[in-house]
């Protein structure tokens, strides 16, 4: 008789345990997130109904060359079995390649080595990683009444040059129209100047620039020019010289 009550007991015994270890036996699998280079705060990762903010290192400051990893893991671990996909909070994605959503400020964030998705069981363990860059923002603007040849325009010392060449008619004779100008996309933070480092020939020009945030073709590339994405008020004037 002891033996009959102890059975059930026993059996009751066994389930409990498996419901605390998660789905009635199914193994879990915990979501670990890796994120390097955050330096903003603003970016939260969703997956399964849960959200996971990540802050960047309060060690550390946005301008460090370097900063550590963000090593963090969802609240909730998910079972066996089940399918998951990290992405920015909000973020529409593409053949499991997100876009927008919850990012911090002044960067995004997208995963790399390792896919963001996929189904729990299918690894010893998820390890998702992502890594964040500075967002960059266009340089741009006109140079106008260039008729000579040889305009070479510099973006301070790192950034590469642009030769501009003036427009020209059906005949292939300059007209002194408007060219459009592009400098090299500069990172949100840093600094720029665009000046002339070779002055046009045949005929020989004097161009000057003007705009930018400071007036004369420099400044920094800030708030306002990132809700703008980009500075766009460069102007390179040529006059010819007499």
């Amino acid at each position: 008789m002891k033996f009959s009550l102890a059975r059930p007991a026993l059996a009751l015994a066994i389930m409990a345990t498996l419901a605390s270890c998660g789905g009635g036996g199914k193994a879990t699998f915990p979501i670990n997130v890796t994120v390097s280079n955050v330096r903003y705060p603003g970016l939260v990762l969703t997956t399964n109904g849960q959200d996971l903010t990540v802050n960047p290192p309060s060690a550390t400051s946005a301008t460090d060359a370097t900063v550590p990893d963000v090593v963090l893991a969802f609240p909730n671990q998910i079972e066996y079995g089940q399918t998951y996909e990290v992405i920015p909070k909000g973020a529409t994605v593409s053949n499991h390649v997100p876009s927008g959503g919850a990012q911090p400020k002044h960067q995004t964030c997208a995963p790399v080595t390792f896919p963001a998705y996929g189904t729990a069981g299918q690894l010893a363990k998820i390890d998702v990683r992502y890594a964040c860059a500075i967002n960059t923002y266009a340089l741009t603007g006109a140079v106008k009444g260039l008729t000579g040849t040889g305009l070479v325009l510099a973006n301070g010392s790192t950034t590469g040059t642009i030769a501009v060449s003036p427009a020209l008619d059906a005949n292939k004779a300059p007209t002194g129209a408007d060219v459009p100008l592009t400098m090299n996309p500069v990172p949100y933070g840093n600094t720029y100047g665009v000046t002339v480092l070779t002055q046009p020939t045949n005929p020989s020009q004097t161009c000057t620039v003007t705009g930018g945030a400071n007036g004369t073709g420099g400044g920094t590339m800030d708030d306002a020019a990132e809700a703008a994405k980009g500075v766009s008020n460069l102007v390179v004037t040529c006059v010819t010289n007499k």
